[in-house]
């Protein structure tokens, strides 16, 4: 067994200790040695952990959901100034990750096992781009480098480079275990992911290039066949939809969902009325979508009801008409014990957390389709990614109503375009803003941003009060973490414009066109 060292670098505001620290004083409660199958299910939690604890505050970006007291930074697409909130992908990516996942394929190679390898390339690839989709430039060629103080910052498109090649370097080690079993302890390290089913793991990397491929669609070297094609080799059936699951064990409740009562993160948080909007009737009239009472309590009113962004919920609000928050409560904490009873979907303790899902891969092949000219591909996908989304709900959570094969059949007539001829981005990206609700943010915060956050794309969406450093501007990246860089590696950040008010309105690459 080889030691997995979690590395302190300065990046995270923190000294690396030296060897002989480190020998001299181990603690005797913790092991200082572990294997690839052991080191594995903490790299999955923290896969999630990155995207939910961020979650509370780009969620408000994208108008997902809001909290109930008005005037927050977020709801006015700003930022906690001298603070790590939203920081939590920064220092997943670099600490919980990062040097784990290099030593862990490190001692995988040593053992032969090809599949923790595969892994290993599989899971940087999605972190690296879920990174730079959030912050914009970061830190890359350097970013591993225990000898060094400072950390110079890298351009988006170098990042995308970066990815591309760890899924390049995933498939390569996947495709050796086609003569091959692979090992009894990698499927028991993997029932918090794929149990063991390399046929699923290289999906998933397929779905990796296709959202990367999909990052340049602004672009004059778009190429959505590429796209497609991706697509077409990822998810096939809602059995390959990837989660990270999680063990509502009694021994701690760090190890249940981060959106569950248990954890009581959400108590406080409400749906936008923007969503609410999308599903009751409003942007298409007379349908209601079936995922509404699915998802939602109504108020006591019987009104579905979601928040203005900024807004919150007056304290004289009438009872009859206060939201409910995701537990099932009008009140803004989670129950006693933290029992979720009242809760449904992605809110239960144990509930799966989805990081990528056919619906997902269906939708980018309807905008990659409808971009190439084939609408008739386009409306087929399109399609495909709304019954997808409610068969991942049907497999894997619980509603508050459940919904039935035929209620799902008419709701996809009633939204459809008549003839292939009519389809247009705007009813892909609303369908797909629907099918990524709760889980799915940083894919929608690329969406808005690639389209302007335009009302045309996203119908009704609004906008009023901007926090004051962004100058009456959108938000496009999300500011590095505050411990590490605003405290460390300040020199680094100036040269890339960090240090200015506005910093997180300008627009990341993948927003620009050309």
């Amino acid at each position: 067994m080889k030691k997995i060292y979690i590395l302190l670098i300065l990046t995270f505001g923190m000294m690396s200790c030296t060897n002989y620290i480190d020998e001299a004083f181990k603690n005797p409660n913790l092991p200082t040695e572990v294997t690839p199958a052991e080191a594995l299910p903490a790299l999955y939690a923290n896969v999630a952990r990155g995207i939910q604890f961020d979650s509370r505050f780009l969620g408000r970006y994208v108008q997902n959901w809001t909290i109930t007291t008005a005037g927050g930074s977020w709801d006015r697409q700003g930022y906690d100034p001298n603070s790590d909130n939203a920081g939590e992908k920064w220092r997943t990516h670099y600490w919980n990750l990062g040097q784990n996942v290099i030593n862990m394929m490190r001692d995988a190679r040593k053992e032969g096992k090809d599949e923790y390898i595969g892994v290993g390339h599989a899971l940087f690839a999605l972190s690296w781009l879920q990174l730079t989709d959030y912050h914009g430039d970061v830190i890359l060629r350097q970013a591993f480098d225990t000898g060094r103080l400072t950390f110079e910052y890298d351009p988006q498109e170098d990042v995308y480079t970066r990815v591309a090649m760890h899924c390049d370097s995933a498939d390569i080690f996947f495709n050796r275990l086609a003569s091959k079993q692979v090992s009894p302890d990698f499927i028991a390290a993997d029932k918090w992911f794929y149990d063991g089913n390399i046929t699923k793991w290289k999906k998933f990397v397929s779905g990796v290039r296709a959202k990367l491929l999909h990052r340049y669609s602004l672009k004059g070297n778009y190429k959505p066949d590429e796209v497609i094609k991706n697509v077409n080799a990822a998810m096939t059936t809602v059995d390959d939809d990837a989660f990270v699951k999680f063990n509502n064990g009694p021994a701690a409740a760090d190890d249940a969902n981060f959106y569950g009562p248990r954890r009581n993160n959400m108590g406080a948080y409400r749906p936008c009325d923007f969503f609410i909007r999308l599903l009751d009737g409003t942007i298409y009239p007379n349908v209601r979508d079936p995922r509404l009472a699915y998802l939602f309590i109504p108020s006591t009113d019987g009104v579905f009801r979601g928040l203005t962004v900024n807004a919150g919920e007056a304290t004289t609000l009438p009872a009859n008409r206060r939201t409910y928050n995701f537990f099932g409560f009008v009140a803004t904490v989670a129950p006693a014990g933290g029992a979720d009873a009242n809760a449904r979907s992605y809110f239960k303790n144990n509930a799966p957390f989805p990081i990528m899902t056919l619906s997902e891969m269906q939708f980018i092949k309807a905008e990659a389709a409808f971009i190439k000219g084939d609408k008739t591909m386009a409306l087929e996908a399109f399609r495909a990614g709304i019954r997808a989304n409610f068969d991942m709900f049907t497999k894997n959570f619980t509603g508050y109503k459940a919904f039935t094969p035929a209620e799902v059949d008419a709701y996809i007539a009633a939204v459809s375009p008549k003839t292939a001829a009519d389809i247009t981005i705007k009813d892909i990206m609303v369908q797909k803003y629907i099918a990524l609700w709760g889980h799915g943010f940083e894919e929608t915060w690329v969406d808005l941003r690639r389209y302007q956050y335009s009302p045309d794309v996203f119908p009704t969406w609004t906008f009023t009060t901007f926090y004051p450093d962004n100058l009456n501007k959108n938000v496009y990246r999300v500011r590095p973490r505050y411990n590490s860089e605003y405290l460390w590696n300040v020199e680094a950040l100036r040269k890339v414009k960090g240090l200015d008010a506005d910093y997180h309105t300008i627009p990341t690459f993948f927003a620009l066109k050309n």
